[in-house]
């Protein structure tokens, strides 16, 4: 039997910036900050990668053991399914590319998921739900 896949949830829209990725649940409002080795575990994410490939991957890119990695990976890919951000992925895959590191290895930083929900009432806020028959612009009584 093969090992469970991951894909990003489809309610997610994600940007990274200077090396950090930010996560938007448009079904929460809720927004996400990926930072450490987060980034490099969201792109393999999005490559739909196993958990196993994804410690591999990091592995070849960082300087730490084997068994740190993968506890590391193993916390974030709960964090990410309890928040909804990735979900499972049913359909059996080929394994996913796995980058090999490029030379010499960086410090092994631990994934960090941060959620924040102070603007989450104008990631919800969506003013065409708010109208009548008449439509836009008049709100609804």
């Amino acid at each position: 039997m093969s090992e469970p896949r991951f894909r990003l949830s489809p309610e997610i829209v994600h940007e990274t910036v200077d090396g950090e990725v930010i996560a938007i649940d448009l079904a929460s409002g809720s927004y996400y900050s990926l930072a450490g080795s987060g980034p490099a575990v969201w792109e393999l994410l999005g490559g739909g990668a196993s958990e196993a490939e994804i410690g591999a991957a990091l592995a070849s890119r960082f300087e730490a053991d084997g068994e740190t990695i993968a506890a590391a990976v193993s916390v974030l890919l709960g964090q990410l399914q309890e928040s909804n951000l990735v979900v499972s992925d049913e359909q059996p895959g080929e394994a996913a590319p796995v980058a090999g590191g490029s030379g010499e290895k960086i410090p092994f930083e631990a994934p960090r998921l941060e959620r924040y929900t102070d603007m989450k009432d104008y990631f919800l806020l969506d003013p065409i739900h708010e109208v009548d028959t008449a439509g836009w612009p008049r709100p609804a009584a």
